[in-house]
């Protein structure tokens, strides 16, 4: 299994712009009737305005999402 380095150290905040991205990929539930369905937003946020800097929406959780945003 391989472990990212910890860069940031628990500091989630920056001095400039650009300085510290961080970025996820959250899953969201809707329903059409009884129909379960799941949709994935991968984005990424700029720790120093907390601004989303870009993100891709997905009814798939792959590499392709994550490679696209």
């Amino acid at each position: 299994m391989y472990v990212a380095e910890n860069v940031l150290h628990r500091d989630f905040t920056a001095e400039r712009p650009n300085q510290k991205w961080l970025t996820d990929v959250s899953e969201f539930k809707y329903y059409t009737g009884i129909e379960v369905h799941k949709l994935y937003l991968s984005a990424i946020l700029d720790l120093y305005d907390r601004r989303i800097v870009a993100y891709e929406i997905s009814d798939h959780n792959d590499k392709p999402l994550v490679m696209k945003m």
